[in-house]
């Protein structure tokens, strides 16, 4: 899968049958195991909080900032980035990224691209 690629679908669940062969008729969460070190990652990173998280940009890496109990995570995320408009959903291959646990802290972690 290439940077870039779309895929318009009107939920998480639709989005994850098409790619990754579920066959699931709700998913809610935001992250879907792939492997053992790897999660897909469906987000929104327009710098709101929403269900007590906040993600963005900085310096070409992917803030999360988390308000609550800090949720585990595996060390790799593909990263899809969600625009949604009028009730569908455009899910954006952003990449691999990986968690930089040197730089992150309890609240925030920081994820850098892979190359």
């Amino acid at each position: 899968m290439n940077r870039g690629f779309k895929v318009t679908a009107k939920t998480n669940a639709e989005f994850l049958n098409i790619n990754f062969g579920t066959s699931y008729k709700e998913w809610n969460q935001s992250t879907y195991d792939l492997d053992e070190e790897t999660e897909v990652w469906m987000v929104t990173l327009d710098g709101s909080f929403q269900n007590g998280v906040k993600n963005y940009f900085e310096n070409g890496n992917i803030i999360e900032e988390i308000n609550d109990n800090i949720r585990p995570t595996k060390l790799k995320r593909m990263v899809f980035q969600i625009i949604e408009n009028y009730g569908v959903k455009t899910f954006i291959y952003l990449g691999v990224y990986r968690l930089d646990s040197n730089k992150s802290s309890e609240n925030i972690r920081i994820f850098v691209p892979l190359k």
